[in-house]
């Protein structure tokens, strides 16, 4: 099954507030975390629906801004976005499962099972840009 969510302000938002969609599915993950069913819930992705769900969502205003600035970065920023997110995806399960992380990215296994522990904070999986910017480092 998996969750849907992509790591911006805007998905981690929708993925912690109660009573959505995207939070019944993310609370599938997190009750999945050291479970038999661990490896069923870590992707991102579920489905290739959700993905190009996730980069519509992400990508409408990039395209608004694109065409109403003629700035020419849209398939820029999208490139960027296609690697973030399979980055994401490779650290996320690895993360999880105990696999092998290069030695700048082996504190993000604790950062992140720390949101596990505590779902309020720290909604960044392994870069916590945004949890340092908006302030949800939590303790």
């Amino acid at each position: 099954m998996g969750e849907v969510c992509l790591n911006t302000p805007i998905t981690d938002f929708l993925l912690h507030l109660p009573g959505t969609f995207f939070a019944r599915r993310h609370l599938q993950h997190h009750a999945s975390v050291r479970t038999p069913t661990e490896a069923e819930h870590v992707n991102f992705g579920s489905s290739p629906i959700w993905v190009v769900a996730l980069f519509a969502t992400n990508g409408v205003p990039v395209v608004i801004a694109d065409l109403l600035f003629g700035l020419g970065m849209a398939p820029g920023i999208f490139l960027a976005f296609a690697i973030y997110f399979i980055t994401v995806e490779e650290v996320h399960w690895r993360i999880h499962l105990g696999e092998w992380l290069p030695p700048v990215l082996r504190a993000s296994r604790a950062y992140h099972l720390a949101h596990h522990a505590r779902p309020d904070a720290r909604f960044n999986i392994f870069l916590p840009l945004w949890d340092t910017l908006l302030g949800s480092m939590g303790k």
